[in-house]
């Protein structure tokens, strides 16, 4: 199209009675195509000369369109103009008009054009505050009105039979709105090249206007919000008519099965009504007072709009975004007794395969705490629910490890009211189960763990380079792929240094909680100076279902918590100096708390494995060192020791300084102290095997003469 060179008489001519919608139509795309002049000096000429122009159009030669055709294209057109407008103070004398010609499209014009101008409203409120303020009221009375409306929508688009709803469509908007009537927006004009003129526009869709849309239902809370903030005094006025409304309309599940043809306006209407949460969310900061009489609807309302939503990862993630700020509130209340619908995973994330992958680290979390909060509540049935579902995000290699640590930290909570609620024989059986799969799924994790160490071990310094030039080369595969980017070094073993020490703290809850979980809970108390349980004498219970006390664990208990030993020990080499030894004396308290037979077992399957570990990392031999001073489990540590060294280890002496030699010299140390500590118990535990150890020591003198004397000498003084 040529140039406009007469701004003037341009506009001049555009509002010429005798013009056909199709030339006027040209003219305003001519202006359209023109329109950089408004970042120019010349913007006030342009708005002199157009903005009367413009007016005149919408509201006087044309009228809002319910089909798609010409003049549905002139005033869209008009309307994008408008909306182009730079905000500037060259435009501060047009905004009162503006802003109220923009009111108008929105109250009577179709769907598209109402959405243009709701965008101008909301840009003019947010720019020029003050001058605005005594057209914000009629804005609010809109959307109070379309929230009105809201059910009769519904039913409008789902209600009625499929065929027809495009027929009827122009017929019942214009029985329901009287004079508003609704538009769309179409693609640009087609240009006749050969002739310079623009070929007649032609348009088939029906169209919806904008008291009947979920678009901009979906747009209005955003600036009602905004609103609200500008201008304090309009929330006491509006919030008892808006807020009803706005529940209200959040609670209408809409169709359970939808049909093809309308899932665009059922994500639509699923879209509007999580955007209108979010702004309930928002005024759950200021006004708990107004949300609280509402809390159980709103709540319900969270809950249906996760099963009905589709699956659209931009709505899920802003419905989840609202459910974690309810969590914060006392409106969280309301979904516990919902807890069981929360509990399936398609209801959390949907069941699209971007959904899953995307949401679940935001849907977990969130699950979380909301169990968090209920756990002393929940049934057996549904704790075993949760386990399943929080034991499987910890071992699935998609998710973070800070999803993984939420996760154990998760179960971890979970081990005290399900060991709780054991109060006969059969609730104590399952307890007992449940209890188990936990342990299961830490010591699970821990064999995870072990060779993830291991490779964090060998970059070193050089992983911290390699992570730096990963991140960099593979962030377009990751980004394909949909997987979590690397992470930075010191980041990632910081990570996992986290979900190390959660697994190796709760290792000691679990353990516990299945050593006595056979015991009448009126023999166990909590220490209050120790925050740990211990085991009292009490006249039995009259009840016969409470069983008889057992306490310790079972083969198959102790053959998995052996793995604390096999896989754990492993994973403390990513912890240094005082780090590392804290850890190893929480390790050690792990180990104390199982009784004296457990804790020989478990010895007896691990000692080789835990032997090959302390030759490489002798830090280790702190756990001994923690282990022996403690009276209960002396005995059967010693006991296991000896007949590890004397069976296996003793050719290790042939050469006194290789490391597997100095670590047999130091376990041999710890033997004769526990024998100084407790000598009635070890001695006799020693005894048969000091001629053994005497004859190595002879046969290997050179070196061990510390070692043959004290043998010696725990000979004679025991008369051997």
């Amino acid at each position: 199209m040529a140039p406009i060179l007469n701004y003037e008489q341009h506009a001049q001519d555009l509002l010429q009675p005798n013009l056909t919608v199709q030339a006027r139509l040209q003219m305003v795309m001519e202006v359209r195509d023109s329109l950089e002049i408004a970042h120019t000096s010349e913007y006030l000429n342009f708005l002199k000369c157009y903005f009367r122009a413009f007016s005149v159009i919408l509201t006087q030669m044309t009228t809002p369109q319910m089909t798609e055709n010409a003049e549905h294209k002139l005033r869209n057109v008009v309307v994008e103009i408008l909306n182009r407008l730079p905000h500037s103070e060259v435009l501060r004398p047009f905004v009162q008009d503006l802003l109220k010609l923009s009111l108008q499209v929105l109250t009577q014009d179709n769907e598209d054009n109402a959405l243009i101008s709701i965008r101008i409203i909301f840009d003019l409120l947010r720019n020029f505050k003050p001058t605005v303020e005594s057209e914000v009221q009629p804005f609010i009375d809109f959307v109070c009105a379309i929230y009105q409306s809201f059910p009769s929508t519904v039913k409008y688009f789902f209600d009625q039979p499929s065929s027809a709803v495009g027929s009827n469509q122009a017929a019942s908007a214009n029985s329901s709105c009287g004079s508003i009537i609704g538009g769309a927006e179409d693609g640009n004009a087609i240009l006749d090249a050969s002739q310079g003129q623009v070929a007649p526009y032609v348009g088939t869709g029906q169209l919806n206007p904008s008291t009947r849309s979920f678009k901009i239902v979906t747009e209005s809370p955003l600036v009602v919000m905004f609103l609200f903030q500008l201008y304090n005094k309009l929330v006491q006025i509006n919030i008892p008519c808006l807020l009803p409304l706005m529940v209200s309309a959040i609670s209408i599940s809409g169709p359970e099965k939808v049909p093809p043809h309308l899932k665009t306006q059922f994500v639509e209407l699923k879209g509007a009504q999580v955007k209108t949460l979010s702004f309930l969310t928002y005024l759950l900061r200021t006004f708990a007072d107004h949300i609280r009489t509402h809390e159980e609807n709103i709540c319900r309302s969270i809950v249906n709009l996760l099963v009905t939503c589709p699956d659209s990862v931009s709505i899920r993630k802003e419905l989840l975004i609202a459910l974690k700020h309810v969590l914060t509130t006392d409106l969280k209340r309301g979904l516990f007794p919902l807890i069981d619908t929360l509990l399936e995973e398609r209801v959390l994330v949907g069941t699209g395969r971007v959904c899953i992958e995307t949401l679940r680290p935001l849907a977990y979390s969130l699950l979380a705490e909301i169990v968090h909060y209920v756990r002393n509540e929940l049934s057996l049935s549904q704790l075993s629910c949760i386990i399943y579902l929080f034991s499987r995000n910890m071992h699935d290699s998609s998710l973070t490890v800070v999803v993984h640590t939420t996760c154990a930290r998760l179960m971890l909570n979970l081990v005290e009211p399900i060991y709780e609620k054991g109060v006969d024989q059969q609730t104590m059986d399952e307890a007992r189960v449940l209890l188990g799969r936990i342990l299961d799924a830490f010591v699970g994790k821990f064999g995870t763990l072990k060779r993830i160490v291991s490779q964090l071990l060998e970059e070193g310094e050089e992983g911290k380079e390699r992570s730096i030039l990963r991140l960099k080369l593979e962030i377009p595969m990751q980004a394909v792929l949909n997987l979590q980017p690397p992470l930075e070094y010191s980041k990632e073993v910081n990570d996992y240094k986290n979900i190390i020490k959660t697994l190796v703290m709760g290792m000691k809850t679990i353990i516990w909680s299945i050593t006595n979980a056979h015991l009448p809970r009126s023999q166990v108390q909590v220490s209050p100076a120790h925050g740990t349980h211990q085991q009292v004498q009490m006249s039995p219970p009259s009840n016969n279902s409470i069983p008889q006390g057992f306490k310790g664990m079972r083969e198959d208990e102790v053959s998995k918590a052996s793995g604390i030993l096999k896989s754990g020990v492993h994973c403390l080499a990513l912890f240094k100096d005082e780090e590392e030894r804290e850890m190893l004396l929480c390790f050690s308290q792990t180990l104390a708390i199982m009784e004296a037979r457990d804790l020989m077992d478990m010895f007896s399957l691990c000692m080789s494995e835990l032997f090959d570990c302390m030759v490489t990392n002798t830090q280790l031999l702190l756990v001994f060192a923690n282990l022996i001073q403690n009276p209960k489990v002396l005995r059967p540590l010693a006991d296991v020791l000896v007949n590890y060294l004397v069976s296996s280890k003793l050719d290790a002496l042939k050469h006194p300084d290789s490391p597997a030699g100095k670590l047999v010299l130091q376990l041999f140390r710890y033997l004769f102290v526990s024998v100084a500590k407790a000598p009635a118990e070890c001695e006799r535990m020693l005894q048969p095997h000091i001629p053994v150890i005497l004859d190595v020591c002879m046969k290997n003198a050179i070196g061990l003469k510390s070692l043959l004397v004290t043998c010696t000498y725990f000979g004679v003084c025991s008369d051997h």
